[in-house]
């Protein structure tokens, strides 16, 4: 290559595609490239277009051509439509949006736009340059740009021919993309969309969907309701027409503008009924002349259907659109039809809810389908379509089908199936009995939040249905243990639970089991689960059977022995601290893990809090009402002063005069009916809720020095002297607070009153405190004498207690015998000094 001007664009790419290394071509590349900068400062015009070509060349293979981004303002300003038409090219090539370069193309491209506006006549020449520079200004204009270069749209948009108003309305598009908010101003411009020949009806009508569907031009919908009739005319001409053009498809008239013209009925349809009243008859014929044999006839269709569901249509024409758009999935050639009938169905459930259930069978067809997408949409859908008149039939149904399909498949079916059981159930009965099949099924694709949920359902279920479930998943739990078991984490889950919360039913159930055959089954699943949530469960169910059932008890101990080695510190500690209860606190144990009480929901929303204007007096009332009842703000009737009887009232004057009493005078308070909220929560496990009560607050007089309290044996009922803040009251006694505090220690009184006629044997104290802390209970009489008051003394450790030193918090037992008949009473106590 001696001469520059014998350069040609073959001779480059045979020279570069002789190169057998990367290093030969990238040298090749550079003498081109120098070249090719030494030619540019003085070629001629043709000279510089043959060079831009094996510029752009070189550009395609990825080499940098930033040193002739000048020659493309050069070509553009030449004369000669060839090097005008090279500079676009080279300008849509080498530059982007963001270059800034591009505003000194600006002008070149007005100067090019404006030529329709100045002859009368265009050239074919002419005409070519103005396509390629609304081509170039669609494809690089920046923002900027295409504000500027609007105008000169537009005014080619509307007074040019045919082939230049495509164009033009295309180069819209592209701007109103780029420019959203101009999107009403180019829709003042498309007033006359029906008016002229259908030529260019297509892209104008493409240049107004999508100005119509933008925020901008949302507001000009109501302008173009009135062109309904010449889209309704437009389309009736296309789907009747006979004659065969050159945009015919397999027999359909122009299908792509029957699309866009549906498309564009949608738009002004919607919300309105009028203008749906116009468009109905033209889309039944469309949907009743239209051959969907072919994929093509099918997108009309399609296309016609979801016209139908968007606008304002009748009932009967919205049923034509199911039964045509159902009419897809009986396609065994083409996947794809069947997945948009399913997807157009799903969408058309919303609306016609009746008449997409009439095709259910075959519906339920594609779920046999090979298709995985197919599938899901068929799943889908399935279940879209359930409801309380057809649950008992399709819920087992697909939990058949979930043993059925594939792998990929048994998540979603899992999932689908908890929802519906979970909120179309027509029994609790039906409820139960369909989880549990279910969760005998789904092995390790069911959820452990919905075993959660049915463990909450029954427990608030009848004895019947509890029997009936606990049997149920007996059954199946005491199969030997086997791979089914090592992935049915959630069933198993349950059935731990509930044959260890109701194993008295499952015996009665069945005849010839013992508790040592629910212990070793229950030992088998717990040893060789491989889930530590499960080994947690079994754990707990075998406690909860050894403390119902004696003979359960020898395996429940050597399952626990050969836990408290575990490395799991979970497993470790249960297994010690069941041991634990098992051997030294027995009666402990039962009441700890009897039966649980129902869960009851709430189902009260909260209420909003009201503003209320008060006074200043009526504020201090207020908040001193508020400080009185801080221990009773649960609605708990509030401890009532005893009436001032003569024995009383002496009383009270004495208690009054002592300067070494820690708390004030006793109120005799009705004895508490239910558990009111306690900062005890921390040892709520160790005894037991059912009996348990709060201690009501202190009576609201301020506190005194301490008093030590002695027992008395024997007293008249009427005329005991004894003071302390009211713990607790029932039938049988009255228990009595005192205390005092010697630096971080607690001394604290417990003085029993009691209300009976007959002596009170067997008498003990159990005291728990938070397990910060430690308590030493004194030695206490067993025997109590009639109207007699016994004192148990106790020593409180509050030295780690850093939150509330000078709190002291209890939960109390209290256990003894009347006649020889055991009584118990239990009791909380929260009481600051």
């Amino acid at each position: 290559m001696s001469s520059m001007d014998s350069m040609r664009l073959q001779a480059s790419i045979r020279l570069i595609r002789q190169c057998k290394t990367t290093e030969e071509e990238r040298s090749n590349v550079k003498i081109i490239s120098a070249q090719l900068r030494k030619g540019f400062a003085d070629a001629k015009p043709y000279i510089r277009v043959r060079y831009m070509l094996i510029l752009l060349y070189i550009r395609m293979l990825g080499y940098p051509t930033e040193f002739a981004h000048m020659e493309v303002l050069k070509l553009l300003s030449q004369t000669d439509f060839s090097g005008i038409r090279i500079g676009y090219l080279s300008l849509q090539l080498l530059f982007n949006e963001d270059h800034e370069l591009l505003t000194l193309v600006e002008n070149r491209m007005l100067a090019h736009l404006s030529i329709n506006g100045s002859c009368q006549s265009i050239s074919y020449e002419q005409l070519c340059l103005i396509g390629i520079s609304l081509n170039a200004s669609a494809n690089i204009a920046s923002e900027d740009m295409c504000r500027d270069l609007l105008d000169s749209i537009l005014r080619l948009f509307q007074n040019s021919p045919q082939q230049l108003r495509s164009k033009a309305a295309l180069a819209a598009l592209r701007v109103v993309r780029k420019v959203p908010d101009q999107a009403g101003y180019i829709l003042e411009h498309c007033t006359d969309l029906f008016d002229g020949n259908n030529e260019s009806l297509m892209c104008v009508l493409t240049l107004v969907i999508e100005c119509l569907q933008s925020d901008a031009g949302a507001n000009m919908i109501g302008t173009f309701r009135k062109h309904a009739m010449g889209a309704v005319r437009v389309l009736k001409g296309l789907v009747l027409s006979s004659r065969i053009t050159e945009a015919d498809v397999s027999g359909i008239t122009d299908p792509f503008l029957q699309a866009k013209l549906l498309h564009f009925m949608r738009i002004i349809g919607a919300g309105s009924e009028v203008t749906s009243e116009a468009l109905n008859d033209v889309l039944a014929q469309v949907i009743t002349n239209t051959d969907a044999t072919h994929n093509v006839g099918s997108a009309v269709l399609y296309e016609c259907v979801r016209t139908i569901n968007a606008i304002e249509s009748d009932g009967g024409l919205r049923t034509l659109a199911v039964n045509t758009i159902s009419r897809f999935l009986s396609s065994v050639k083409d996947n794809n039809l069947r997945f948009v009938g399913l997807q157009t169905l799903l969408t058309y459930s919303s609306k016609d809810f009746d008449a997409v259930v009439q095709h259910q069978a075959i519906i339920l067809e594609c779920l046999r389908d090979t298709d995985l997408s197919i599938r899901r949409r068929a799943l889908d859908l399935t279940v879209t379509l359930i409801t309380a008149n057809n649950v008992r039939l399709l819920v087992p149904d697909l939990i058949a089908y979930m043993s059925l399909c594939s792998e990929e498949m048994k998540s979603d079916v899992a999932r689908h199936i908890c929802d519906v059981i979970d909120t179309h159930y027509p029994s609790e009965m039906w409820r139960v009995d369909y989880s549990i099949r279910f969760l005998k099924v789904a092995k390790q694709f069911a959820p452990l939040d919905f075993a959660r949920r049915l463990l909450v359902v029954l427990l608030s279920q009848t004895k019947d249905v509890q029997t009936r479930a606990v049997e149920a998943l007996w059954e199946e739990a005491s199969c030997p243990f086997d791979g089914r078991h090592h992935a049915r984490k959630a069933f198993l889950m349950v059935a731990l639970w509930c044959i260890g919360e109701y194993v008295e039913l499952l015996l009665d159930a069945v005849k010839g089991l013992t508790g040592a055959d629910v212990a070793t089954c229950l030992s088998s699943l717990t040893t060789n689960t491989t889930f530590t949530l499960i080994k947690q469960y079994g754990l707990t169910a075998l406690m909860k059977v050894a403390t119902k059932c004696p003979d359960a008890k020898p395996q429940a101990m050597a399952t626990f022995a050969s836990n408290m080695t575990s490395m799991d510190c979970e497993l470790q500690q249960r297994a010690c601290e069941y041991t634990s209860l098992l051997v030294d606190f027995p009666q402990e144990a039962v009441f700890s893990f009897s039966q649980m009480p129902a869960i009851a929901p709430k189902t009260e929303a909260v209420k909003p809090v009201e503003v209320v204007t008060l006074t200043e007096m009526q504020l201090l009332q207020e908040t001193t009402n508020t400080l009185d009842d801080l221990f009773n703000f649960d609605g708990a009737s509030k401890p009532a002063l005893l009436p001032p009887t003569r024995d009383s009232s002496s009383t009270m004057v004495a208690l009054s005069s002592q300067a070494g009493s820690l708390f004030s005078a006793c109120c005799d308070a009705p004895p508490v009916s239910q558990r009111a909220p306690s900062n005890a929560n921390t040892f709520d496990d160790l005894f037991g809720n059912s009996n348990a009560v709060s201690v009501p607050a202190a009576c609201e007089s301020p506190p005194v020095a301490d008093r030590n309290i002695k027992s008395e044996l024997a007293s008249p009922k009427g005329s005991r002297d004894v003071t302390g803040v009211c713990a607790f009251n029932c039938s049988d006694f009255k228990v009595l607070l005192s205390g005092r505090m010697e630096g971080s220690i607690i001394f604290a009184d417990l003085v029993v009153q009691s209300n009976l006629n007959e002596a009170v044997e067997q008498l003990s104290f159990s005291v728990a405190t938070l397990r910060m802390c430690t308590v030493e209970v004194a030695p206490l009489p067993s025997t109590m004498m009639p109207y007699g008051v016994a004192t148990q003394q106790l020593k409180v450790d509050n030295t780690q207690n850093t939150a509330n030193p000078r709190t002291l918090t209890l939960r109390v037992r209290i256990s003894y015998a009347v006649h020889g008949a055991p009584r118990e009473q239990m009791f909380e106590v929260s009481q600051t000094l």
